[in-house]
């Protein structure tokens, strides 16, 4: 598998975090990327102002973003702080709304626009398993690696 940087900058255009990851593919819905430590995957959409991690557990975590770019060497996306989550029991929430009011008078209008419809799909489409948050992730799951489960030492 080739490996490729993935950054999450800020909309000031600063690296939020960078990690390694393997490509895994690509589908109708997108790239898709094994992340670091098991984690699970990542899938950086074709058209959607979102990025998603799709855990192992079944949880999924998905960031709001715009000017999502899937391209080796270096694959980035612009995180505007809104994220909804479905964890492992199904249950879906809708984070850091606070967070993006606070910021959003420092965006393009676009961009907050943009987001806004962005988190209501998102929530809609997760809740009820819409694809790609149904069964889209299996296949790519199945290559990635498990997390190692670490003993705690008596």
């Amino acid at each position: 598998m080739a490996a490729i940087r993935i950054e999450k900058r800020k909309p000031c255009g600063t690296v939020r975090r960078v990690w390694r990851a393997e490509v895994l593919g690509f589908d109708e819905w997108g790239d898709w990327f094994s992340v670091p430590d098991g984690a699970g995957v990542l899938l950086l959409p074709v058209a959607d102002p979102w990025a998603a991690w799709f855990r192992h557990d079944g949880s999924v975590r998905v960031d709001i973003a715009t000017e999502v770019i899937a391209a080796a060497p270096v694959s980035s996306f612009v995180d505007l702080d809104l994220d909804v989550v479905r964890d492992a029991d199904g249950a879906v929430r809708a984070l850091d709304r606070d967070d993006f009011v606070h910021r959003s008078p420092s965006y393009p209008s676009a961009w907050v626009d943009l987001a806004w419809e962005a988190w209501e799909d998102v929530q809609h489409d997760i809740a009820r398993f819409t694809e790609p948050f149904g069964t889209a992730a299996d296949r790519w799951l199945e290559r990635a690696p498990r997390p190692v489960a670490r003993r705690l030492s008596a």
